[in-house]
C-alpha cells in the first residue's frame, strides 16, 4: 500500500506540473562538480590565458579568472552542476598552446583553435 500511495503521490505531481519543466528545472541537479583545467606547451613559454565559468541560472553570476604564469599551468575548482566552463591562452612567442579541461576527473571537449600565433579556446558542458 506504502508503494501505491508514493506511486500516486509522485503521479499527481507530474500531472500537476508536466513531466518536462522537471526535468528541465535545476530541481534534479544540486551539487557541485568538480574541474581542472589544464594548459600545456613548450615548457617554461609565458602563458596569457582566462577561464570562464558561465552558469545556466539567472540568478548565479558569471565570472572570468585571469590566468598568467609558465606552461604547464593547471587551476582546480568547484562549480554548481550545469554550469559551463571554458578556458583560452596563448603564448607570447606564438608557441602552440593545449588546453584541457576535466569534469569530475574526466576530460571534457576538444580544443576548437589549436596553432602558432592562434588562442587555443576550449568548452567543457
Amino acid at each position: 500500500m506504502k508503494n501505491y500511495l508514493a506511486r500516486l503521490a509522485l503521479g499527481s505531481v507530474l500531472l500537476a506540473v508536466g513531466y518536462k519543466p522537471i526535468m528541465q528545472s535545476n530541481l534534479l541537479s544540486f551539487g557541485s562538480d568538480t574541474y581542472e583545467i589544464q594548459w600545456s606547451g613548450a615548457n617554461g613559454s609565458k602563458l596569457f590565458g582566462s577561464y570562464g565559468i558561465v552558469s545556466k541560472s539567472t540568478s548565479t553570476p558569471s565570472r572570468v579568472e585571469k590566468v598568467t604564469g609558465t606552461l604547464p599551468y593547471k587551476v582546480n575548482f568547484s562549480a554548481p552542476k550545469n554550469t559551463l566552463i571554458s578556458a583560452a591562452g596563448t603564448t607570447v612567442h606564438q608557441g602552440i598552446v593545449e588546453i584541457k579541461i576535466f569534469k569530475n576527473g574526466s576530460e571534457c571537449g576538444k580544443v576548437v583553435v589549436l596553432g602558432s600565433g592562434a588562442i587555443a579556446n576550449k568548452t567543457c558542458q
